[in-house]
């Protein structure tokens, strides 16, 4: 009987999980690449030496270290949001939250682990 049921659980389990699995690639949007606007500013790895910094009417930024697989820095902003996407050499990219206006400056950073960066983008709205 211990057996029986056994395989019974075990059956419903892998019922389950694929349902959830088909669930979660059916209903879920796929996941698009940020395309950097006319209006976002970046900064690549490369030319981080020349130009560490970006700056518009709303916001200021500052790439205060490179250590190649993450850079860090800080923002002012001073109207609407700002986020960073960071681009990496391996094809991925992260995003990072969007912050908003306030007197004191943002720490802002972005990583690519296992790779090394090639590119920030500081994103603006409002």
């Amino acid at each position: 009987m211990r057996g029986h049921v056994a395989r019974k659980i075990a059956t419903f389990g892998v019922a389950a999980a694929a349902t959830l699995c088909v669930l979660g690639t059916t209903t879920l949007p796929a996941a698009a690449a940020p395309t950097v606007a006319a209006a976002d500013q970046a900064i690549s790895a490369d030319a981080i030496g020349a130009s560490p910094e970006v700056a518009a009417a709303s916001y200021h930024c500052v790439i205060t270290a490179n250590y190649g697989w993450r850079w860090e820095g800080y923002c002012n902003v001073y109207s609407g949001e700002l986020r960073t996407i960071t681009y990496c050499a391996d094809g991925t990219h992260t995003t990072g939250l969007w912050i908003g206006a306030r007197s004191q400056a943002w720490d802002v950073w972005g990583n690519c682990p296992g790779s090394s960066w090639t590119k920030v983008v500081f994103q603006s709205r409002g």
